[in-house]
């Protein structure tokens, strides 16, 4: 009598966590059903073929949930062309959803029936992201491959919490628990890695960027690799092996070691013509025409952009201001020993601000140099040597790069502290240099554990943000 007692209980108990994973798969598809409405609601068009009560929209595949295909509900009709559906929306108001609580308490007889039910809803919480993500995977690949050769996952519309980034879906945080608010760390750490965001470019190298229908801007894009050559500070070093180049083989480029960034004096060996840095402050008057002539093949290089450029970078760029300040220099009398000093520390806060001035990337030096920092760069007037540029320099990439950072701002710099731990995501945004140089603030010093690395930096600028350059 007892053992059948006991197999009733138990029976009874399975029975009401098998209803309780039923109710919870049928919550979470009335979400999906409902945020799929809401998405048709806000982008869907007009379909003339169908009652004015519905909305249709053709969507990519992987934006469907299986569980919202093999179910339906909220959808009052779905369609399939090719590898989109076209899924028309009624006007009908879902099922309302209700909370798993109340289900439990309807459904508990005794104390260990809710804490199986309970830790089953616990189970089915942590696991359902991981179950869905299988399930669309196994579903993708029963369908065709676009003309393209290619899956469609859309456009990243999902944004992060802490920094904004435009991320999609799949790239979420291990498969998070709660799919309508997915978490990700490869853009910030999960609000670990602060930094500021870049300006807006100025509006001439806006135009030449995303006016497709100006010529110029065409052709800017199509030789925009060459514009930033023309107008880059530093050259790229390597140790090239020409040994295989003997004619008798297709052409390849090998090179030893380590690949870097060197840069050569203000003014070039008499002779010579002038090259990189050197064209910001050698023969200015005529420094458009210098730079045509330091490119073997010019066809496809606009002049009318050459010039646009140059003007928007001495308006704007930090790095190019602080060349034409030594180039100032040079042309008064009485000045025969003078050195530029590129200067590699910041004191401000890195995780504040990124867009130095001229005072803080450069120094002019008459004379002696009496001591510098570990990785500061000494220019000299003029001689036939280059120097390497540490690739932890504040401006090693600004130096290469001047049309991706047409302000000079600051790349990667050591000893730039996380987040604070506790602290809002907007704390520091808020804190002016004044306040920032009281005594009363305490900065704590970076460590190795709480210290942003270039991988943290690299991964955090490549991302694409709606409110950033």
């Amino acid at each position: 009598m007892v053992d059948e007692e006991l197999h009733f209980k138990t029976i009874l108990r399975r029975k009401n966590a098998l209803k309780a994973r039923i109710y919870r798969k049928s919550v979470i598809d009335d979400k999906k059903s409902k945020r799929l409405k809401t998405a048709l609601k806000e982008n869907g068009t007009f379909d003339k073929r169908r009652d004015n009560d519905s909305t249709a929209l053709r969507i990519p595949l992987s934006e469907l949930s299986p569980n919202i295909l093999n179910d339906g509900r909220g959808i009052a009709n779905i369609e399939r062309f090719d590898n989109t559906f076209a899924a028309t929306i009624s006007n009908q108001d879902p099922i309302p959803e209700l909370q798993l609580n109340e289900l439990f308490a309807s459904d508990s007889g005794d104390d260990n029936m809710n804490d199986e039910s309970d830790g089953y809803s616990s189970a089915t919480n942590s696991s359902f992201d991981e179950d869905e993500m299988s399930n669309g995977t196994d579903a993708m690949e029963n369908f065709e491959i676009t003309s393209g050769g290619y899956y469609d996952i859309g456009d990243p519309v999902i944004e992060c919490q802490y920094c904004g980034a435009n991320m999609w879906y799949s790239e979420r945080k291990n498969k998070c628990r709660h799919a309508s608010n997915p978490k990700f760390s490869m853009c910030c750490g999960s609000g670990k890695v602060q930094l500021p965001l870049l300006k807006p470019a100025p509006k001439v190298l806006q135009h030449l960027l995303f006016d497709n229908e100006s010529c110029e801007s065409k052709n800017f894009q199509q030789q925009i690799r060459m514009y930033n050559v023309m107008f880059a500070f530093t050259s790229p070093g390597a140790k090239v092996d020409n040994r295989f180049n003997n004619g008798s083989y297709p052409p390849n480029f090998r090179i030893q070691g380590q690949s870097c960034h060197r840069i050569g004096s203000m003014l070039p060996v008499p002779g010579q013509n002038p090259r990189f840095a050197q064209l910001y402050v050698y023969d200015t008057e005529n420094e458009i025409e210098n730079r045509m002539h330091g490119f073997r093949s010019k066809s496809g290089v606009d002049v009318n952009i050459v010039r646009k450029l140059s003007e928007m970078l001495y308006e704007h760029n930090v790095h190019a201001q602080s060349f034409r300040m030594a180039r100032d220099r040079l042309c008064e009398e009485g000045v025969s020993d003078l050195k530029l000093r590129l200067i590699s520390e910041r004191r401000s806060d890195g995780r504040i601000y990124n867009q130095p001035t001229v005072s803080e990337v450069a120094a002019l030096i008459v004379g002696d140099v009496d001591t510098v920092e570990k990785r500061d760069i000494i220019v000299q007037k003029q001689c036939g040597e280059l120097q390497r540029i540490d690739e932890y320099h504040t401006s090693y990439l600004g130096y290469q790069y001047p049309l991706l950072f047409p302000y000079g701002e600051d790349g990667y710099r050591p000893n730039v502290r996380h987040r604070d731990k506790g602290t809002n995501i907007r704390h520091f945004t808020d804190i002016t240099q004044s306040e920032q140089n009281n005594k009363d603030i305490l900065w704590e010093e970076a460590t190795k554990r709480n210290r942003l690395t270039i991988r943290e930096w690299l991964a955090f600028r490549i991302q694409s943000r709606s409110n950033e350059a």
